[in-house]
């Protein structure tokens, strides 16, 4: 195989690969024995036609394509290797086919966005201000009267309706008397005062007992996710099947054990002190790590490829789309929800796809300059660490990475970078300034 490299405008590249002709035959014999299997020829069972006749009869085209697309993924990674830098490229490169000629050999090229140069600004003995780590006086209480909201026990009964009263409604919303989409529900539980209604829905139940039927008017918010409601006047007319208060645990050795693996209430109350603590060290050190890393980044040269943005925003939107249908929603559910187009909603994670990019070549070139590497016993201890946390043997970690480079090569990479966030804190001229208290919400 042979590679001519020629840069372009804009920091590109375009490659002419050349794929020799025994290589590409291998390629084309692959093709047709995945097109023998969908065609029938006249005379010869369906698969059993020799490729020959297959070209005779239909041309040679119809192996081309399948072929094109086997060879030339892998050639143009063997062009990389063989060039190195600076010829790296980041995105899905512009394929276009110059030769295909029967006993040539396949020529094509691969145009694409290089990756692009950085000029690093001053790194180390940067001024970062960090927060000290607060929480609240009673963010333990809040906890604790959380912990006794949610294991609350429901008692049905025929009293009035209070706020913080589980209510199961029928009810039917119309706006000019005409019922609107979404506006119907059948036993649905409320809890008044949860806020989980339009504004005022929730208020105008209180003082209702079980049976009753009554009339609810409301205004929906001028910023309502659906538009032609939005600003409206609607009237929702409700039967209210069953009210249940809560029943609250009293806050006592046997509320810990009820609701921990905790033998006393002092020692429940030690334990969520000690969360809060540690949440609020992770969330002042996360803050301060993304300070440093975004202090770097204001000093560096840096530009990003339009091509690079783009592919990080599909990869964010799909990340996005997974998440929610873990929850049971399709991204279309949810753009017809947030009323938004495909366009839209890739715009939305533009920034971040910046942030990430600008981030990731600046620690990847401090690394660099600074020689921070990950060795096989860190990557080794980060395994036995997983091994910990998931539960799963060492062992079946390891094999994991052995089997998946690709995978390993990203492990690696992220250590890589937590690794020169830490070099980067570490060589910080810091200052502390009293944090937001933390009230464990």
């Amino acid at each position: 195989m042979s590679v001519s490299a020629e840069k372009l405008e804009g920091n590109k590249a375009k490659l002419t690969i050349e794929v020799p002709e025994e290589t590409f035959e291998k390629s084309m014999d692959k093709a047709f024995r995945q097109v023998a299997k969908k065609i029938s020829v006249h005379g010869f069972r369906k698969g059993k036609a020799p490729r020959q006749i297959v070209e005779r009869t239909f041309g040679r085209e119809i192996l081309l394509e399948d072929a094109i697309n086997d060879v030339v993924p892998e050639a143009f990674q063997l062009a990389l290797e063989e060039l190195g830098h600076p010829y790296e490229c980041i995105v899905y490169p512009q394929y276009d086919v110059v030769s295909s000629e029967k006993g040539e050999g396949l020529v094509f090229t691969a145009t694409y966005d290089m990756k692009p140069e950085i000029t690093l600004g001053a790194y180390k003995g940067m001024e970062l201000e960090k927060l000290s780590v607060t929480v609240e006086d009673d963010a333990v209480e809040k906890q604790l009267k959380a912990m006794q909201e949610r294991f609350a026990r429901l008692e049905k009964t025929e009293e009035a309706a209070v706020l913080g009263d589980i209510c199961t409604i029928d009810f039917l919303g119309m706006v000019d008397d005409i019922p609107f989409e979404g506006g119907e529900g059948k036993d649905y539980q409320l809890e008044l005062g949860s806020g989980r209604f339009i504004p005022g829905f929730e208020d105008q139940l209180v003082g209702a007992k079980a049976g009753d039927e009554c009339k609810v008017n409301v205004v929906f918010p001028e910023d309502y996710q659906a538009e032609d409601l939005a600003g409206k006047d609607a009237v929702f007319s409700v039967t209210l099947k069953e009210v249940q208060h809560k029943i609250l645990s009293e806050m006592d050795d046997e509320f810990a054990k009820d609701v921990s693996e905790f033998e006393t209430l002092e020692e429940l109350k030690k334990d969520i002190d000690e969360k809060l603590h540690t949440e609020a060290n992770r969330s002042i050190q996360s803050d301060f790590e993304t300070k440093a890393v975004m202090k770097v980044i204001e000093d560096v040269e840096l530009t990003l490829p339009d091509s690079m943005i783009t592919f990080r925003q599909d990869q964010l939107v799909d990340n996005f789309a997974q998440q929610i249908a873990m929850q049971g929603l399709s991204i279309e559910a949810y753009m017809q929800y947030a009323n938004l187009d495909a366009d839209a909603l890739r715009g939305n994670f533009k920034e971040q796809a910046i942030r990430e990019l600008q981030s990731e070549f600046v620690l990847e070139a401090v690394a660099k300059a600074e020689g921070i590497a990950v060795s096989d016993e860190e990557v080794s201890e980060e395994c036995r660490k997983l091994a910990d946390q998931t539960g799963r043997p060492v062992e079946e970690i390891e094999k994991f990475y052995d089997e998946n480079k690709t995978m390993l090569a990203s492990f690696k990479q992220s250590l890589m970078m937590n690794k020169t966030i830490q070099f980067l804190t570490d060589n910080a001229v810091v200052s502390e300034r009293k944090g937001e208290e933390n009230d464990g919400n």
